[in-house]
């Protein structure tokens, strides 16, 4: 649409010319008045059609912004990010040490190897575990 205000702008700016009319003339002077009035307007308006172009372009990359913004904190990513950890973590086991109290992590095969002793990866220090809930134990009889 601006290009085409220029585009009239300059036709009607070659009629005038082609006409040969008097711009020294009362009437020339308006019309010469209207015509360099009507260039600057449509030379106005297709600056502000540009900026407009380009405030919608800013607007637009904005609104994408924002709508990943609300998909990262609305959706269930930490769910999956979680999910993901728990696979990787299979047959691991956290392990507290009696010596210096810090927590390390233990495969299940060394877990229930009661063969070797656990070292603490901290301290160097070797400790047992007493695994709850295996199948070893006894269920206590509780006379009611």
């Amino acid at each position: 649409m601006a290009m085409d205000l220029n585009a009239k702008a300059a036709y009607i700016r070659g009629l005038m010319t082609g006409m040969e009319f008097d711009p020294a003339s009362k009437n020339g002077k308006v019309i010469a008045a209207m015509m360099d009035l009507l260039e600057e307007m449509a030379a106005q308006v297709v600056e502000h059609d540009n900026a407009l172009d380009q405030v919608y372009d800013e607007l637009e990359t904005l609104d994408q912004d924002v709508d990943d913004i609300v998909s990262d904190l609305y959706t269930d990513g930490e769910d999956e990010d979680d999910d993901a950890e728990e696979d990787s973590d299979d047959g691991l086991y956290e392990v507290t040490c009696p010596n210096c109290g810090k927590v390390s992590t233990v495969d299940e095969e060394t877990l229930l190897d009661q063969t070797q002793e656990l070292v603490c990866p901290y301290c160097n220090a070797s400790f047992d575990i007493e695994l709850e809930g295996t199948e070893d134990e006894q269920p206590e009889d509780n006379d009611q």
